[in-house]
């Protein structure tokens, strides 16, 4: 008999590798199929195996079949990814993504069997006759799950480790491919997602603006006079003919013609220099600027930046910056926002759109 393949069901498990499949070919090969096919009675539908029947029906091998009853579709997806959630190969990172799938499965589940009962205490009320005030016996709200611990019962983790991944999978995109790769642990992308990020061109400065940012503001501009906030080893990546050094206190110079400033993130400083920024530009000091800063839109000092400015290019994912050797040291904990002010609007709209959605103001 043979027996169907539903592609939403297989696609719930993560695909063989190729060496992973020639492996259990081989296997199957030489030792049989050694485990039955599991089926959905009465349906013909495979639940488990489809690498295996696949092998079997390719090579005409033998292979046992077991059946199981199942009430719907929803019971199906639930069963395949608790059962997916045992498999040794998959890391760390694959399992928690099953285990979100199952949380939303569940949930169906659970809206379903809700809608089954009759739905909500409003529904029934209406149905009834009675307002919510009454006390009438009518089916009381399920107790909300604490779906983090549910989620940590069912992959055997703590709910702290599941709240490391919840941060790492949100936060940072590509160390959390890392870590469904199996090349980096989830606390250890954790730890590097909440690493304090020093984003400013002071002496301290680990990490430095890579160049495609201030060459693209040199093309704006047509080149760049000053950086306020930098020092020599930040100057080699944005190679202004001046720069202001923690030391000099770049709040308290001129600044002219043409300004480049990553200035420090952290208070009181951020507000300072953009304090600065508005004030000297509002007051002719300087003739343009581009200002890359965190994209906290919720305060005050990139709020009145943002009043001034001519443009703004709202950074597509997170800057990768540099260490002092010019390889990349890692990402802030959120995105970033390049602000320009001065009379070449268009151009910087060109230039930087490729980096992210530009908007003029």
């Amino acid at each position: 008999m043979n027996y169907s393949i539903d592609h939403e069901f297989k696609a719930l498990i993560r695909s063989l590798t190729e060496a992973e499949y020639s492996a259990l070919e081989s296997s199957v090969l030489s030792e049989g199929c050694r485990d039955a096919i599991i089926v959905w009675r009465g349906h013909g539908i495979i639940v488990d195996g489809h690498n295996r029947y696949e092998i079997c029906m390719k090579h005409g091998i033998t292979f046992r079949v077991e059946e199981r009853d199942f009430p719907d579709r929803q019971a199906v997806k639930v069963w395949i990814l608790k059962n997916a959630l045992a498999r040794r190969n998959l890391t760390d990172g694959e399992r928690f993504e099953v285990a979100i799938l199952l949380k939303d499965a569940l949930a169906q589940v659970g809206r379903e069997k809700m809608s089954a009962g009759g739905g909500d205490k409003k529904s029934e009320a209406a149905k009834s006759g009675l307002s919510l005030n009454d006390k009438a016996d009518l089916p009381k709200e399920e107790p909300k799950h604490d779906t983090r611990k549910e989620m940590a019962s069912n992959l055997g983790w703590s709910t702290g480790k599941v709240a490391q991944a919840e941060v790492v999978r949100k936060e940072d995109p590509e160390k959390w491919d890392e870590v469904k790769a199996g090349t980096k642990t989830v606390r250890a992308a954790y730890t590097e997602v909440k690493k304090p990020h020093v984003a400013n061109n002071s002496g301290e400065n680990e990490w430095y603006t890579p160049p495609k940012y201030t060459e693209a503001a040199k093309r704006v501009m047509g080149g760049i006079d000053l950086d306020p906030a930098s020092n020599e080893l930040a100057n080699k990546f944005v190679g202004a003919d001046k720069f202001y050094t923690k030391e000099d206190d770049g709040l308290t110079k001129q600044w002219y013609g043409r300004v480049w400033l990553n200035p420090p993130y952290a208070q009181p400083l951020i507000a300072q220099f953009a304090e600065a920024v508005v004030g000297k530009f509002s007051s002719a000091e300087f003739e343009q600027a581009v200002v890359l800063v965190n994209n906290a839109t919720d305060t005050k000092w990139l709020q009145s930046m943002m009043r001034v400015c001519s443009a703004v290019c709202f950074v597509e994912g997170r800057v990768k910056f540099l260490d002092p050797d010019g390889n990349p040291k890692g990402a802030p904990l959120q995105g970033q926002v390049a602000l320009y002010f001065g009379d070449e609007r268009e151009r910087f709209l060109e230039e930087f759109a490729v980096f992210g959605v530009v908007m003029r103001r």
